[in-house]
């Protein structure tokens, strides 16, 4: 599931964008689904299918193995890769690890929709209908596509690894 070509900097690219509208899928340090979303009705009633979330289960089995305890270790001792991928971003006085921690709080922050939100299909790519999830950032729109269950689960690690890695990388 992991690209493992060129990896820190896949890793600091996507963090990075993750608060941001766009990740382009060229950088992601993961695999794409390579499905499309499951949708049903049209027009009004046009929804993400209730077996959507379905294609992200992989990646959810993935990262409730994950040992973060391991993973923060691994990044801690990692850290000035992380560092030196970031200020290649251009960010040449700012800590990766204060971004990491930015952008893991805006995540936590996606609001929690328990019924699938309304689509259009302006083109190919499907749109929330409803503005206000429409204008959010890349990632908590991953978060509100996946379905409120893998969103607890993806939340729930994220507050793990919050509490590992705060601050305490640089």
């Amino acid at each position: 599931w992991v690209v493992s070509d060129d990896l820190v900097n896949r890793i600091v690219v996507a963090v990075d964008n993750l608060s941001h509208d766009k990740l382009p899928v060229r950088l992601w340090p993961l695999r794409p689904l390579g499905s499309a979303p499951l949708v049903h009705g049209e027009g009004a009633t046009l929804r993400f299918a209730a077996e959507n979330s379905t294609r992200y289960e992989p990646y959810i089995a993935l990262l409730q193995k994950l040992d973060m305890k391991l993973l923060a270790a691994l990044y801690v001792r990692d850290y000035p890769r992380f560092q030196r991928a970031f200020q290649e971003l251009g960010y040449a006085n700012a800590y990766f690890n204060d971004r990491l921690v930015d952008v893991i709080e805006h995540l936590l922050v996606t609001p929690e929709i328990n019924v699938p939100p309304a689509l259009v299909q302006p083109t190919v790519m499907y749109k929330f209908a409803d503005q206000d999830l429409e204008s959010r950032s890349v990632g908590q729109k991953l978060l509100l596509r996946m379905g409120p269950a893998h969103a607890s689960v993806v939340k729930s690690r994220l507050r793990e690894l919050l509490r590992l890695v705060s601050r305490s990388a640089q």
